[in-house]
């Protein structure tokens, strides 16, 4: 054989070794794994297909049958892997899925029951429809390309220029895309396997602000006017005037100098209204978008506050501060049920899976550092639903997407030693309370089993 056709074989162990891994490195793949775990399968198949090719000398009449069909299918699904690793919370419509599905379906059949006839006219259409697929996903890609991770950076500067690559390549009929598929799919399994959290999309802040109506301004680093959100831009427009312009001074607007406060209280103008606004200002990294840059949060402000209206914030404050355990760095056993309570309304809770694992110490002292430890390990993760007491000795957490097995396996490495119980239940975030309450239940009974001494 060739060494273009060991080359292509080479590309398709590494595809199968891609397969494998993600198939057993993730106890059920899930989201964006499952994507790449498809292409990484359907790749297998183009690589093996082009080596036949490269074998044979020549184009055989029923070489593509099955090669067009997977070329389709392997994009498809590269694309619904670009959508969940650019937005948050993505979810392929079903068109899409019908699109990734249906085209190498029908593609196949028109190629069997059309026969040899069929091959030229399916090879314009799969190389157009095949290369709008990269180029889309391509730009989804690259919307993380200055993501704060630097594993993100490199993934999308990474799928970039491998875009740009197999375009060159294939303008020079260089037929390596099944090749840079194969190497691309073994980088992006194993960055998600091994580093999933720095993967994972962080929700716009845009998106939260808007909602909570507060006024956001953005300024660049010579605290001129760069941008402001929508409700900034609908609380000038509905006393019948513009918002400021871009370039406005950020002293003309806040009535000071950026660099000297970090908080403020401003009364801006609009139409014949004045209306009292206070927040804060915050200086932007040098990564940050304007780089160097300052952005001002300001809301609603009722005025000079009374001595009595001061008291009863400070009161509502305080009520407030039992929902953090100080002791322990989480939260209250009140605000930890309330915290699953409010996860189990989530929409999509059905789908979601969930698992949750209970501690029991044996004295406060042990849950205090016990509570230090499952914190500092889960308390920023994306999947942790909440950490927080359960009882006077117990501590539950609760995390989505996390395998049963896995959080077991971890709390019983971490906490090995600890003189604690441990018991753990799965299902959906929609039962979140019941999973905390089976394994309360499983330490309750394992209790009452214990010989009396």
């Amino acid at each position: 054989m060739s060494v273009v056709t060991w080359v292509h074989l080479i590309a398709a162990v590494i595809a199968a070794a891609t397969t494998g891994y993600l198939w057993l490195r993730t106890e059920r793949p899930f989201g964006a794994t499952r994507y790449l775990l498809w292409a990484s399968a359907g790749t297998v198949v183009w690589t093996l297909s082009v080596a036949s090719v490269k074998a044979d000398g020549g184009l055989h009449p029923w070489h593509q049958v099955l090669w067009l069909p997977v070329i389709a299918f392997c994009g498809g699904a590269f694309l619904i892997w670009a959508g969940t690793f650019s937005r948050y919370g993505w979810q392929p419509p079903r068109a899409l899925v019908a699109m990734w599905l249906g085209v190498p379906a029908a593609m196949l059949a028109l190629r069997v029951g059309w026969g040899l006839d069929s091959r030229d006219p399916l090879f314009v259409f799969n190389t157009v429809y095949s290369f709008g697929v990269l180029v889309v996903a391509t730009v989804w890609v690259a919307q993380r390309a200055n993501d704060p991770a630097p594993a993100v950076r490199h993934i999308a500067r990474g799928v970039l220029a491998s875009a740009v690559g197999i375009l060159v390549a294939e303008a020079f009929l260089l037929n390596v895309t099944d090749v840079v598929a194969a190497a691309l799919l073994l980088v992006l399994a194993v960055a998600t396997v091994r580093a999933a959290d720095e993967l994972r999309v962080r929700p716009s802040p845009d998106v939260l602000i808007d909602d909570l109506g507060a006024l956001l301004f953005v300024f660049d680093q010579d605290q001129r006017l760069v941008d402001l959100n929508a409700p900034a831009r609908l609380f000038y427009t509905l006393r019948g005037e513009g918002p400021p312009d871009a370039g406005s001074s950020g002293e003309e607007l806040l009535g000071s100098d950026l660099a000297g406060i970090d908080t403020v209280t401003v009364v801006l103008d609009a139409g014949e209204d004045s209306v009292r606004f206070s927040g804060y200002v915050q200086r932007l990294p040098s990564h940050g978008s304007p780089s160097r840059g300052w952005v001002c949060l300001l809301r609603r402000s009722a005025g000079d506050a009374t001595e009595e209206q001061t008291r009863s914030a400070r009161l509502a404050v305080m009520n407030r501060l039992p929902a953090y355990d100080p002791s322990t760095r989480v939260l209250s056993a009140r605000a930890f049920d309330q915290a699953l309570t409010s996860a189990s309304s989530f929409d999509r809770g059905r789908s979601v899976p969930a698992s949750a694992l209970v501690v029991e110490a044996a004295d406060a002292g042990t849950l205090s550092r016990v509570a230090r430890t499952v914190a500092d390990a889960w308390e920023d993760r994306l999947e942790t639903i909440a950490v927080g007491r359960c009882g006077e000795l117990r501590l539950g957490l609760v995390a989505r997407d996390v395998p049963e097995s896995s959080l077991r396996s971890w709390s019983e490495q971490v906490l090995d030693g600890a003189h604690v119980r441990l018991a753990t239940r799965s299902g959906t975030i929609e039962c979140a309370s019941d999973l905390v309450d089976d394994a309360l239940a499983e330490l309750t009974r394992d209790w009452r089993r214990r010989p009396t001494p």
